[in-house]
């Protein structure tokens, strides 16, 4: 496995109101964008591939399956919470044009 070099030379985003609309729409859609969000970024090789499959892992099965998983505690609500806020904030964290020419 090739490792992802720190410092990738192509852009996740290609504006500020881009990274805004991604990191918007992950957290409007409880988080079912940030798997395709992250393929993205895997195949421009800005992350590991393994990136999107545990966000997928994780975000899928929780959103979508909550009708037949016991909530006990009311933990599904908090799963799904923690987990689009870290999508998002990870999705934040992605580099633009701009911001790869200053670093």
């Amino acid at each position: 496995m090739n490792p992802i070099p720190a410092s990738s030379t192509t852009p996740m985003y290609t504006s500020r109101r881009h990274r805004a609309l991604w990191v918007v729409g992950v957290v409007f859609t409880a988080g079912l964008l940030a798997p395709p969000l992250f393929l993205g970024a895997a195949r421009k090789g800005i992350v590991r591939h393994a990136v999107p499959a545990v966000y997928a892992a994780v975000i899928y099965p929780v959103a979508l399956g909550r009708q037949w998983l016991p909530n006990p505690g009311n933990w599904i609500s908090w799963v799904l919470a923690a987990a689009v806020l870290t999508a998002a904030a990870h999705a934040a964290l992605l580099a633009t044009p701009g911001e790869e020419t200053a670093a």
